[in-house]
């Protein structure tokens, strides 16, 4: 086994001895088979997307395979959630075997302890999302009322509540983070991928839970393993696909997470290593959809200095013209000629629809650059007449291609992020009525805790305006002040 990943290793074990692992109903119907790194329904040889609605899950559906049956009955459940439910938010594709690498990870959960308690701690906890009251409306929706025909379905769908399910998430997470400290004593070439994955995977609790954690404190862990994969023997050549998609998602997270403020790391990924099929698999499959050429605008604006430390309304020349440049790069992207070129992830992708994801990604990525800006700089100063855009504009720009998607569309998982900056930028009630409405489905979807804390936030940034002026001062400067840290992805 020297050298080889745990991809390799499971390959080999394939070859000797198929595993599978099979869930059932209460009434003994076969209704999923994990075959090593498949995951297949019993009456199709390749998964398609399915429509969440579609999914039936049963609260007594179990894992019959003997590596499993020391697990409790809801651990099993748990994990059946995870594959049945999760795994299908962490990517653009949920196709057949290859196309999810978190779910061909299921396998590993037999030999890696640290990655099995974080997926059982994320899961619970988001089966407690489901099963507790609807989210909560905001001041702007002072006459909503909770679906409560939409809230039943939701809790039905999945077994109905679990009254453990909290507790169940904090003891597994409790254990996942003791087992953490012996796994990354123990990295070796062969493992360290999984290790990376299970990083990945409390950063993903902590979206669940609420955005707010230590998801910061998990990508400097991760930061310091991928440090050494750019040199043997943890140098891989070609690049593995869990690989690929574990630094792709890291990237995205330590990216969109500078939106309040830049980590203390500028650098995640050594510069030795080659950016482009990360930056490749990130717009493909990584579930934001951020295009690549987009991405690395980002990832080239954190070698420059953070101008929102300085409370200061000046700043360098130089840099201004330096933020100007990746200003100019990003507003010269082209959402309709960058999508004719992209090839599809799978069938059920739609070009249409991935130049208007792109489209309000160009546009959160332009004030994402331009808040490193003071608002008085003339390059963002509507007033100065010297300004390249406005970020008002931006807002409606990327309000107006967030309402192209429906729940449902493969591609609506990605408009998180560009919402939650259209809202910080946005003017007007009955905007900021129609993203907290927006919210509310995607959330009602996805059932993921961030979007609680990205209401609250946008709820502060707004009072604030209404309180002090549009543009009197930076929202990001009074978050940052109030001591959030907070990931919105």
């Amino acid at each position: 086994m020297m050298g080889k990943t745990w991809e390799d290793q499971m390959n080999t074990k394939q070859e000797i001895a198929p595993m599978q692992s099979t869930f059932r109903t209460e009434d003994n119907e076969e209704v999923l088979r994990l075959d090593k790194n498949e995951v297949l329904s019993e009456n199709t040889a390749e998964i398609e997307e399915i429509p969440r609605q579609e999914t039936d899950m049963i609260l007594q559906a179990t894992l019959i395979d003997p590596l499993y049956q020391d697990l409790s009955p809801n651990s099993r459940y748990y994990l059946y959630h995870y594959v049945t439910q999760i795994c299908m938010d962490l990517v653009i594709y949920d196709g057949g075997p290859g196309h999810n690498p978190f779910r061909d990870l299921v396998p590993a959960t037999t030999a890696f302890p640290t990655l099995l308690h974080i997926i059982l701690a994320g899961s619970a906890h988001h089966v407690f999302n489901i099963s507790r009251d609807p989210i909560t409306p905001s001041a702007y929706q002072s006459e909503k009322r909770p679906c409560l025909v939409q809230y039943y379905q939701a809790v039905s769908r999945f077994g109905g509540p679990m009254k453990t399910s909290y507790g169940d998430a904090l003891l597994a997470k409790q254990q996942a983070l003791s087992l953490m400290a012996q796994s990354v004593a123990s990295v070796t070439p062969a493992n360290v991928d999984v290790i990376l994955a299970a990083i990945l995977m409390f950063i993903n609790y902590d979206l669940i839970e609420s955005g707010q954690d230590k998801w910061r404190v998990h990508i400097e862990g991760a930061r310091q393993l991928i440090e050494r994969l750019d040199r043997p023997p943890y140098l891989q050549q070609p690049i593995s696909k869990l690989r690929l998609a574990v630094l792709s998602d890291f990237l995205v997270f330590f990216v969109i997470g500078s939106t309040f403020s830049f980590s203390t790391s500028r650098v995640l990924i050594p510069e030795s290593i080659d950016l482009d099929p990360i930056l490749g698999y990130a717009e493909t499959n990584n579930y934001l959809s951020l295009p690549g050429p987009l991405l690395r605008i980002m990832v080239e604006s954190f070698k420059l200095e953070d101008t929102r430390e300085d409370a200061s309304d000046d700043i360098a020349l130089d840099l201004q013209d330096e933020i100007g440049v990746l200003l100019k790069a990003a507003l010269d992207f082209d959402p309709t000629v960058w999508s004719c070129s992209f090839q599809p992830a799978g069938p059920t992708d739609h070009l249409d629809h991935r130049m208007h994801i792109a489209a309000a990604h160009r546009a959160a990525v332009c004030i994402y650059l331009a808040r490193a800006l003071p608002y008085t700089n003339p390059l963002i100063d509507p007033s100065s007449g010297h300004a390249l855009l406005s970020l008002t504009d931006l807002a409606n720009d990327i309000l107006e291609h967030v309402s192209f998607f429906r729940p449902g569309d493969t591609l609506y998982k990605s408009i998180s992020w560009p919402l939650f900056l259209a809202g910080a930028e946005c003017e007007g009630l009955a905007r900021r009525v129609w993203i907290m409405d927006k919210l509310d489905e995607f959330y009602n979807l996805l059932y993921w805790g961030y979007v609680h804390t990205a209401k609250k936030i946008l709820e502060i940034i707004w009072s604030c305006k209404d309180k002090y002026g549009a543009n009197t001062t930076c929202w990001i400067n009074d978050i940052k002040e109030l001591g959030y840290e907070v990931l919105i992805a």
